[in-house]
């Protein structure tokens, strides 16, 4: 696990109310997206899904953004162009079928407890390979939003001299 900044980032987004359930209905958005943004040949970079205020339950309805980078606005009449905000992130690989990708978000958090690291409601997958023929080649990079304020329970370390050289 990383901790990484990533600056801002214009995307072609799709935004949806849902599910952990109901996610496999969103292949679809994703090959519409990829349509919009490749006619043009303005993708930028690989596909983000970012989920806000999901929290594993399966019944919990999140928000849903589904995004493509893209080098410059470009007129569409169902999806938005927008900028993603700075995202400070500790970061996971995660290699292999995507149904395996809870697994690793569990990870994850348990690590993040363990350390005391205060999270926020956003995360991301970032799909840094597709194989739909060998998922078991699939990269993804998993990203959960962390606060940029203190974690709770830390020590804080005694202040040191530091010599001053003239």
């Amino acid at each position: 696990m990383h901790i990484k900044t990533y600056p801002p980032l214009r995307v072609l987004s799709s935004i949806h109310q849902t599910t952990m359930s109901q996610l496999q209905q969103f292949g679809p958005v994703m090959a519409e997206l990829y349509a919009v943004a490749g006619r043009k040949s303005f993708i930028n970079g690989p596909l983000h899904w970012i989920y806000y205020g999901m929290d594993g339950n399966p019944d919990t309805v999140f928000t849903l953004e589904i995004a493509i980078p893209i080098r410059r606005a470009i007129q569409s009449t169902k999806f938005i162009v927008k900028e993603l905000d700075f995202f400070k992130a500790i970061t996971f690989p995660h290699e292999g079928l995507w149904e395996q990708l809870p697994g690793s978000h569990a990870q994850i958090m348990e690590r993040l407890a363990e350390h005391n690291i205060p999270v926020t409601n956003e995360c991301r997958e970032v799909f840094l390979n597709i194989d739909f023929s060998q998922p078991e080649k699939n990269m993804t990079e998993i990203q959960i939003g962390v606060s940029p304020g203190k974690a709770q329970n830390r020590i804080t370390p005694k202040k040191r001299l530091v010599p001053v050289y003239i």
